[in-house]
């Protein structure tokens, strides 16, 4: 999504939305994309290129991207996304259909782990990095919110 030139306090931007766990546990680790995770590049097959932020139409412009690759079987993809102002992370996924979200929606699956899959959800970098703070946030090693449940 194109960032705002305005004077909002946040610009929005595309950021990760996990969709299924790993059965691995690997998410707890911080090596797989998060939710609130700021996507800034897409690299799409091998003859579709790479695309980056600020990403033209947000959400439905990268669905209509993902639906042009995957029309074209080129379905692999590696998403590189920023947490926080330093801290980078990628994941190699296959672009396959999002059939709970409807007719030509998308959501990547991981190479390494089929069960892990992530979608894209548009939102202000300020809420990105809020959520990002509250994922992170850990006690023994565990995310805060296990912590309530042991």
């Amino acid at each position: 999504m194109e960032r705002s030139n305005s004077s909002e306090a946040s610009p929005t931007v595309l950021s990760i939305e996990c969709l299924r766990g790993s059965s691995t546990g690997d998410e707890w680790t911080g090596d797989m994309l998060q939710t609130g995770d700021i996507v800034e590049d897409l690299r799409i097959g091998t003859s579709f290129g790479s695309v980056s932020a600020p990403f033209k139409g947000g959400k439905s412009g990268v669905q209509k991207i993902l639906h042009s690759a995957y029309k074209a079987k080129q379905t692999s993809i590696v998403v590189r996304v920023r947490r926080g102002t330093d801290e980078f992370a990628e994941l190699q996924a296959c672009i396959v259909p999002n059939e709970s979200a409807g007719r030509k929606q998308y959501m990547l699956r991981s190479i390494g782990d089929p069960n892990y899959a992530v979608g894209f959800f548009d939102r202000t970098e300020a809420g990105c990095l809020d959520l990002q703070g509250n994922e992170r946030i850990s006690l023994f090693g565990w995310p805060l919110w296990l912590t309530y449940i042991i």
